[in-house]
């Protein structure tokens, strides 16, 4: 797939990444993440609220709530604990109050619970009813994913080349964090395994060093998505 970007040459960040002949260089390990979140800021802007279209607080005296929020945060689309990437087509710029509320929920089971929230303002004991019994078939239909009985990455981003050779620049001995320890229990307790792995034209692994461990480790199938406009050139200087 080809992940979302300007269209025009620029720098990104000095030594860092470029865009040049509509294609993404990266030029250093481990930037991937912090240079998509630059780019969808750059797509998108870091004013409005792709959710509520409230516009950020650019002085005091813009206090209407309704129409103002202070900080602008980043939303992944599909939902990290789902599986969803980093990239610019899977992320918005959102207020802290929208990415909060909205938590696990895929897009358009947030904008159906924008609305049953609007609908059920001020219907007291009813309302919550309401509320509950939505959030009670969200509940379900989230097992269901976590089984895989209901597909959450789109097929047409899922690369079907067999890839001989993944090169990978990472360390065994780094920190793994807490999301490997999380990916070791799903894995145990839904024997699936929603994480895919992102990988560049030239064959880098960027992204998703942990679910490739996990899928290695349980001998399972993993996801790869291989972005056909980002080539990456940098090699590490070092255990670092």
């Amino acid at each position: 797939m080809n992940i979302l970007l300007p269209d025009y040459d620029c720098v990104i960040e000095e030594g860092i990444a470029e865009i040049k002949n509509r294609k993404l260089y990266l030029y250093k390990n481990g930037v991937f993440k912090e240079v998509m979140y630059k780019i969808t800021y750059m797509l998108y802007g870091d004013d409005e609220c792709y959710y509520c279209h409230r516009k950020r607080r650019a002085s005091p005296e813009q206090k209407d709530k309704k129409k103002y929020f202070s900080t602008i945060s980043m939303d992944h689309v599909i939902p990290k604990n789902f599986g969803g990437l980093t990239i610019p087509d899977n992320m918005r710029p959102a207020c802290t109050d929208c990415n909060s509320r909205k938590g696990n929920m895929f897009e358009d089971e947030y904008r159906e619970y924008m609305k049953i929230l609007e609908e059920t303002a001020g219907q007291g004991k009813s309302g919550r009813a309401i509320r509950r019994l939505f959030k009670e078939s969200l509940q379900y239909k989230q097992e269901l994913r976590r089984y895989g009985h209901i597909p959450c990455l789109p097929e047409k981003w899922l690369c079907k080349e067999d890839l001989k050779c993944i090169l990978v620049t990472f360390w065994l001995s780094q920190n793994k964090g807490g999301s490997y320890e999380q990916m070791i229990g799903d894995v145990k307790k839904y024997n699936n395994l929603l994480y895919a792995i992102t990988v560049t034209a030239n064959g880098y692994l960027v992204d998703g060093f942990n679910a490739n461990l996990v899928a290695t480790l349980y001998d399972l199938p993993i996801k790869v998505v291989k972005l056909d406009n980002v080539i990456f050139l940098g090699f590490p200087s070092g255990g670092e």
